[in-house]
């Protein structure tokens, strides 16, 4: 299968952007007041400015940040070498210290991740310093404030886009990547069965490309993807419902349906004891509705345990297929392939019930 890319923490990198933009245009500011005082400013200063700005460090670590980037950032300056050699080792050396310190919570950068971010960016700034040129020469030759607004702005903007790298990792199994993913937005048992799913595929695949290569073995690794992409549908639509259920309480709308039926018992007006009854009935329709949803949390789980003890079947059953004589492996992985795809369907979903796919689907009024 193809290498798949996995772009982490998103939100993040498109937080750090926007404020690294901040960042550039300040000191596109300041090097226009600059500029009038006769004092030009270096644009290699726009790419410690984005990384400043757009950093998020740890209590702990704001310090060596703040005060460290800066002094490490200048250092590639003191060899007199001629641009952009200086702001490219100048930006690598910035968004290795973001990749490494500033990300922000508890998250450390990992090593392969901050390499790629350093030298994607110390590649980068180059063509922003390029544009910033450009930009000078053909749209504002005289200067301004809004010439170097917009060039230092560019700048910050290339070395940001740079730090992407630190952000995308490559997976050689999209199935793997999309179980990755999820394992990090859930949590509690549904957690831990993923994390339980993704390691049986691992070793099931491992298994199964020792085979030897054929149509067998490849409608054999195609099961054992659709058997785990079951599971990480099942874990997704289980985390939608859990997502819901804890926004609302059922003991309060419970509680607020009684309370408004003891209101239309008790008052004496028509009119009102008829609109106190459609409210009450509503909130019964929203009770009758987290209850299903209840419900449904349950079976979804109850079917993640199905689908792993399924996995756990094909890794045996592989175990013994690759034990086998080696001119049989290619029949016994077809065969095992059309046994394991069977097995997915002994479990069918009861007559009658809605898929789990559609957590949001209506309810049955509840009755006074």
């Amino acid at each position: 299968m193809a290498p798949a890319l996995q772009l982490l923490h998103r939100e993040d990198f498109e937080t750090r952007t926007l404020r690294a933009l901040v960042g550039g245009a300040a000191v596109g500011v300041l090097a226009a007041l600059a500029t009038r005082a006769q004092l030009p400013l270096n644009p290699g200063f726009a790419v410690v400015a984005a990384a400043l700005a757009g950093a998020r460090p740890k209590p702990g670590t704001q310090a060596l940040l703040w005060v460290g980037m800066p002094l490490l950032a200048a250092l590639p300056y003191l060899f007199q070498a001629d641009a952009p050699v200086p702001q490219a080792c100048s930006g690598a050396i910035a968004a290795a210290m973001v990749g490494w310190f500033g990300q922000g919570s508890e998250r450390v950068g990992q090593p392969s991740q901050v390499a790629a971010g350093a030298v994607a960016s110390g590649l980068l700034v180059p063509v922003g310093l390029y544009v910033q040129q450009v930009l000078e020469a053909r749209f504002f030759p005289t200067g301004g404030l809004l010439g170097a607004l917009l060039g230092y702005t560019a700048v910050a903007l290339f070395w940001s886009v740079g730090t992407l790298a630190s952000h995308v990792t490559v997976h050689g199994d999209a199935v793997e990547s999309r179980g990755g993913t999820l394992e990090a937005q859930v949590d509690g048992e549904a957690k831990a069965l993923l994390g339980r799913t993704r390691e049986l595929y691992r070793q099931c695949r491992t298994v199964a490309l020792k085979l030897r290569p054929g149509a067998g073995r490849n409608e054999l690794v195609g099961v054992l993807q659709k058997m785990a992409g079951e599971a990480f549908s099942l874990a997704e639509t289980h985390a939608e419902l859990e997502a819901q259920l804890s926004a609302v309480a059922p003991q309060d709308v419970q509680k607020q349906v009684e309370d408004l039926r003891a209101r239309a018992q008790a008052t004496g007006d028509a009119v009102a004891r008829r609109q106190l009854e459609l409210a009450a009935s509503s909130l019964g329709e929203e009770l009758n509705r987290l209850n299903l949803l209840a419900s449904k949390r349950e079976r979804l789980l109850a079917q993640l345990h199905a689908q792993v003890a399924l996995l756990e079947r094909a890794r045996v059953s592989l175990v013994g297929v690759a034990g086998s004589e080696a001119g049989a492996k290619g029949a016994q992985a077809a065969h095992l392939a059309q046994r394991l795809a069977a097995l997915g369907q002994e479990n069918p979903a009861p007559a009658g019930e809605e898929s789990p796919a559609s957590p949001t689907a209506s309810v049955t009024r509840l009755r006074a």
